[in-house]
């Protein structure tokens, strides 16, 4: 029997982050304690109305939700993944009755960080999926937040200077560069980095994609319908293979012997290029002879059977 894994996922939803939670939700070994909610793809609002209705799908309802950052750190200009995720977050797909924000929990989310990290010391595995606001600031309240962590797996930064938002920078870092500066320059226990080029190189075939998308379940015909409204034409005009960045990280966290190969470093997030604001660097030779930050893992390559298997799981009844 697998171990149970106690989890915090704190997400941006977003279709990808959508089906990271239904992948959670499908796994007996997941203890979902809580989702933090922030501000990334979508505005706040929308990002808890998207995660309060994929627990409404899977039938959850009792994993509590709460509201985190609405911004940046420094409150610089922000920009949405509309064109990715569709108006809403969720492919545009009318919901005919939206949860209430009534269902959200009226603790803050670093507040609630803090609280279940204190009472479940070294037993915790977070899920950073979005910007990394929230881990930021709670870390800045508590030093010693991530100490009490089990593993940080965190979905964001680059490892071959490609960028998704811009020339260089990956999209969650981008948006919060201070933010992942922080966490990745203070964090205190075993930390896993799925970069975006991870992400594009791991992927899976769109004719397997076509199949497992047409899953006749509830879930199946959700799943399809958001991804269907805006980021399979996106995505098919651009990449060779289906991707799921959130997912392909929730997968690294559920199996993490499904990691081939990774490196091992510390890395460094840039936050004053014109061109280069928000890249990750990895500090493998370190010929700044900068200080050095935490060693981390950066997953370079992936076992996709193991993730095609969990994807099929998140969609079975």
């Amino acid at each position: 029997m697998a171990e149970t894994l106690q989890m915090i996922i704190d997400c941006d939803p977003g279709t990808d982050d959508a089906v990271a939670i239904m992948m959670a939700l499908s796994q007996p070994s997941i203890d979902l304690l809580a989702i933090t909610c922030v501000t990334g793809n979508t505005p706040l609002n929308n990002v808890l109305h998207n995660a309060l209705r994929v627990l409404r799908v899977c039938n959850r309802t009792d994993i509590p939700v709460y509201r985190g950052a609405d911004k940046s750190l420094l409150d610089l200009s922000y920009t949405t993944a509309h064109d990715v995720h569709g108006s809403d977050g969720l492919g545009g797909v009318v919901d005919p009755d939206p949860p209430s924000l009534d269902l959200v929990q009226s603790e803050h989310a670093v507040h609630a960080m803090l609280r279940l990290t204190k009472e479940r010391p070294g037993q915790v595995t977070m899920l950073a999926i979005g910007p990394l606001t929230n881990l930021a600031l709670a870390q800045r309240m508590d030093p010693e937040f991530t100490g009490r962590l089990k593993k940080l797996v965190i979905m964001g930064g680059n490892t071959e200077g490609t960028g998704s938002e811009t020339d260089a920078a990956e999209f969650n870092f981008y948006t919060d560069p201070e933010a992942a500066h922080i966490v990745t320059s203070e964090v205190q226990c075993p930390t896993v980095v799925i970069g975006w080029e991870t992400c594009i190189n791991n992927g899976l075939p769109w004719d397997w994609f076509d199949k497992w998308s047409g899953t006749p379940t509830a879930k199946g015909k959700f799943v399809s319908a958001i991804l269907h409204g805006s980021f399979v034409a996106f995505e098919q005009s651009r990449r060779a293979l289906f991707k799921v960045c959130d997912a392909l990280a929730m997968a690294v966290a559920i199996r993490p012997e499904m990691v081939l190969e990774a490196v091992t470093c510390p890395i460094m997030v840039e936050l004053h290029g014109h061109v280069t604001r928000g890249q990750m660097v990895q500090r493998i030779k370190n010929t700044e002879g900068l200080p050095l930050g935490p060693t981390v893992e950066v997953v370079i390559r992936c076992d996709t059977e193991i993730l095609k298997q969990l994807f099929e799981d998140t969609l079975a009844e």
